[in-house]
């Protein structure tokens, strides 16, 4: 009796091992994400890795947003306010979230929809964690190269492709009857196979491993790129699986986006199976190349991938969707200090209230409102804030229309889409100087708002055709901000001369940044003003810097002389 109990015991108690350690796994993990939420993650993902699919993907529709060009994304840190935003649980995610901040939206239908699901992240850690704990299968190096299996143009199968398989049996049948000789199957064997076996040796696998190495390095040479994504489709088909099987109704409509798809994708998953196969001492790179497993499992699947792309796609995507809104849940935590925007339609209201930049440390809100014009000059000393503010606006208006999220009190504007001149520097690899990158990325926003009529624009300028003298600076600014002034876009001009702001009182409002210089230096409030700056700083800072005393007295003298 005890001896037909035991196979039992033994089989139970296998059993309970392994749920007992998949149980820790699962509370190690759920651990890790309570502890995480609402922190910045301390593994970053690169920028290469996030910006993949925004690079491949060329089907955004463009009818209801817009792209946000690199000048623009550049000059307002995106990649660094990235970094703040992104606690994605896969590169998916990472990928996906970056791709909606490049694309602002111009519906309040959409980011209706997005908010209510990062309502429900936000409120309900029951369900966010069961999602995470499904997201963490993806959560590998090589899930990055998804969007080349599936943005990328596939390649065609070649006509060799139908003599692999044939290979790959073949390697297996020479590797059995290898086996089969030092084995003591002769009295199962017939003596026609044993005939055949007598005169099989070691030597024929070697032989075909080696041929089969000069196909690795041939084929796979070309495919590699697509094994490494298309390893990872399965997980990504599994993963998809397990969030539609979860019991949450807030995710109704995400699953029945993911079962629509999945009913045609999920015989996929077994044809992807030899890719998947992995160890962390590379045996199966060797079973691999003697078999043949990865590349005829990548010409297998091929065809069928390209039937169901439009499928897998929309799996990527929800899958991607769900983790970036996860993520924006998490950011609100940490930033606690937001609000979601109004869309005012046609009316031109345009104020905020206690804006501030969520990359800088400490920073000090503002409160701001296009009154009667919507053309805005800022004046002001160095460091006393015009740049900061200026990007202030840009990133808050780009927020606003991608995670329903701005950072300040109130947020009142119309559907915008933001372009900037800030950051110009020489570009030496075009062999282009300064002054001529910056004429280029002021021509963008000239050519916009002559052409670019279904958007409202906020156009963003800072120290406008600094790169030239003073003569010729002072005359072209003052044609391109009459140009740009057209009662349609909005403008943020910062600018240390005084007098482009008088000479431009008709079309532009005035505001200032101010400062007082006192025994310890400078002291900033960093609070916008209205009117233009009636105080400079640039000779006071050589003289806190520690210039020697005759150069601030006769630079001193001769603004003395000038000025009278």
């Amino acid at each position: 009796m005890m001896e037909m109990l035991l196979p039992g015991c033994l089989l139970a108690a296998v059993i309970a091992i392994y749920l007992v350690n998949r149980h820790r796994k699962i509370s190690k993990k759920t651990k890790s994400l309570r502890d995480n939420w609402g922190k910045i993650p301390e593994k970053k993902v690169a920028i290469e890795s996030a910006n993949l699919y925004f690079k491949l993907n060329k089907d955004a529709s463009t009818s209801k947003c817009y792209r946000v060009d690199d000048s623009t994304w550049d000059d307002l840190d995106f990649n660094e306010l990235f970094e703040q935003i992104n606690r994605t649980a896969t590169l998916v995610g990472a990928q996906y979230l970056y791709n909606m901040l490049r694309y602002p939206v111009f519906d309040t239908t959409e980011l209706d929809r997005r908010e209510r699901l990062i309502q429900h992240f936000s409120e309900n850690q029951s369900l966010r964690e069961k999602i995470q704990l499904a997201l963490q299968r993806l959560d590998e190096k090589n899930a990055q190269y998804l969007p080349l299996s599936l943005w990328k143009p596939l390649p065609d199968k070649p006509a060799y492709a139908k003599a692999l398989p044939f290979l790959s049996a073949l390697a297996v049948v020479f590797l059995a009857l290898v086996i089969v000789k030092y084995l003591p199957f002769d009295f199962i064997l017939g003596i026609f196979a044993l005939h055949i076996v007598k005169y099989m040796h070691v030597g024929f696998i070697f032989g075909i491993f080696a041929l089969h190495i000069v196909i690795q390095y041939y084929v796979k040479l070309k495919i590699e790129p697509y094994i490494s994504s298309l390893q990872y489709l399965g997980v990504l088909i599994h993963t998809a699986g397990s969030i539609a099987s979860l019991e949450f109704r807030e995710l109704k409509d995400i699953q029945a986006t993911l079962n629509e798809n999945l009913k045609h994708t999920k015989n996929i998953s077994g044809k992807l199976y030899t890719l998947q196969h992995k160890d962390q001492f590379g045996i199966m790179g060797y079973v691999n190349i003697y078999f043949l497993w990865d590349i005829v499992g990548f010409y297998s699947v091929i065809d069928t991938i390209k039937h169901y792309l439009k499928e897998l796609r929309a799996i990527y995507e929800t899958i991607g969707y769900v983790d970036a809104l996860i993520s924006i849940a998490s950011f609100r935590l940490q930033y606690r200090q937001f609000c979601r925007p109004v869309f005012g339609g046609n009316n031109g209201k345009y104020s905020v209230k206690n804006i501030y930049n969520p990359l800088v440390n400490k920073p000090v809100p503002n409160t701001f409102d296009f009154e009667s014009k919507k053309n805005v000059i800022i004046t002001g000393s160095n460091m006393a804030g015009k740049t900061t503010f200026l990007k202030t606006m840009g990133v808050n208006a780009i927020l606003a229309q991608t995670i329903n999220t701005c950072m300040a009190e109130h947020y009142e504007a119309p559907f915008i889409k933001v372009m900037s001149t800030i950051g110009m520097k020489d570009n030496l690899i075009l062999g282009k100087s300064y002054y001529l990158v910056e004429v280029e990325s002021i021509l963008r926003l000239l050519n916009a708002s002559k052409s670019d009529t279904y958007f409202v624009h906020l156009f963003i300028m800072d120290e406008i055709f600094r790169g030239t003298n003073s003569v010729e600076r002072f005359a072209a600014s003052i044609e391109v901000l009459k140009y740009l002034a057209n009662n349609k876009d909005y403008i943020l001009v910062a600018t240390h001369d005084v007098q482009l702001s008088e000479t431009l009182g008709h079309d532009y409002s005035n505001y200032h940044f101010q400062e007082e210089v006192c025994d310890t230096g400078l002291a900033f409030d960093y609070k916008i003003q209205p009117g233009s700056a009636k105080t400079r700083n640039a000779i006071a800072l050589l003289a806190y810097a520690g210039y020697p005393e005759s150069i601030i007295v006769n630079a001193h003298k001769r603004i003395s002389e000038k000025e009278s």
